[in-house]
């Protein structure tokens, strides 16, 4: 009786791309929170398509993931650098929604 361990690469695994993909959306709406953890798996995830292209896949979904995660800190970086340069912006936002924000003489 021979054992024989045969491996499926009919499919390569595509979880982290996957999750690269969707914490790069969520980084959109979560802004630097998500992006951080989508920079690094998206680069985990193009590491070992690399190192493994049969065993692992999604490359293109792992560098849709990174692109958005930067685009989302990019912007985040953006804004937080806006708010301290002009923190009279803070003013005007807490005077337009009615509340009390960091900054805010309310």
């Amino acid at each position: 009786m021979s054992l024989s361990s045969s491996i499926d690469v009919s499919y390569p695994r595509l979880s982290l791309s996957r999750a690269a993909l969707v914490c790069g959306f969520l980084s959109l709406f979560l802004g630097f929170l998500i992006a951080v953890p989508g920079i690094i798996i998206g680069h985990t995830a193009r590491s070992q398509i690399r190192n493994n292209p049969y065993r692992f896949g999604g490359d293109r979904l792992a560098l849709a993931g990174l692109m958005l995660s930067y685009l989302a800190a990019a912007l985040s970086l953006m804004t937080i650098v806006y708010v301290f340069v002009y923190p009279e912006t803070l003013q005007t936002v807490a005077e337009y929604t009615g509340y009390s924000l960091l900054l805010s003489e309310r």
